[in-house]
């Protein structure tokens, strides 16, 4: 599914992204009866943010057997090696069964009164050494707003992508329409156990995701 747009259709790969706004839900899943693959929590945030349930949900979504990763959620005014610094301190190594590093760069990403000249420079920078630090390519989760606006260096390109679009249709930021996707969120308001989640499908089917697992 390379085309800019991409039709929401029946995916085989699929899993949701939390935070400490979840709560204690990792308690109540199970991989048997809700049939996620994957589960992505936040990790972190600017220099000295951790999100409050981190080291609760991390070793959890592994132990009940789903693939893991960790979001960092991206701050334009804050140093980019600090940033990294903080990620890595947190999560530690990942594992090899882990989703490769995950930065979130969004709207409030854009901090006030940042000059807009070093957003770019100073989030490649960010990627640049966590790959260096991590041997894996991180992954960019973002919207088409966000990205149409300010990731418009086709380095960007380069990295994997996670698109949030609550569209029927998916329609890809323009710097990857030659590209492709790797997760779609596509809604933020799937229900487990009475919980609102983010959805999330991988682009692909289960061999797809388990090379991609091993390869990124």
């Amino acid at each position: 599914m390379s085309d800019s747009q991409t039709t929401a259709s029946n995916f085989s790969v699929y899993g949701i992204d939390i935070s400490k706004y979840q709560g204690n839900e990792i308690n109540f899943l199970n991989k048997q009866v809700d049939n996620l693959t994957f589960i992505i929590c936040k990790a972190t945030e600017g220099i000295t943010y951790t999100d409050s349930d981190f080291k609760t949900n991390w070793p959890a979504i592994q132990a009940k057997g789903y693939v893991r990763g960790a979001y960092h959620f991206y701050h334009c005014d804050d140093d980019p090696s600090k940033q990294v610094a903080n990620y890595l301190g947190v999560i530690g190594k990942f594992s090899a069964a882990d989703f490769p590093p995950i930065v979130d760069f969004e709207e409030t990403s854009i901090d006030p009164g940042i000059n807009t000249a070093s957003i770019q420079p100073n989030l490649l920078q960010f990627l640049t050494l966590l790959e260096q630090k991590t041997g894996r390519k991180p992954l960019i989760y973002t919207d088409n707003n966000t990205a149409n606006t300010y990731l418009t260096d086709p380095s960007f390109a380069g990295y994997n992508l996670w698109i949030a679009d609550y569209n029927n249709t998916l329609t890809l930021p323009t710097i990857w329409q030659s590209k492709s996707w790797t997760l779609w969120q596509k809604s933020a308001s799937y229900k487990l156990n009475n919980q609102l989640n983010d959805f999330d499908v991988f682009n692909g089917n289960t061999t797809d995701f388990t090379n991609f697992i091993q390869s990124s």
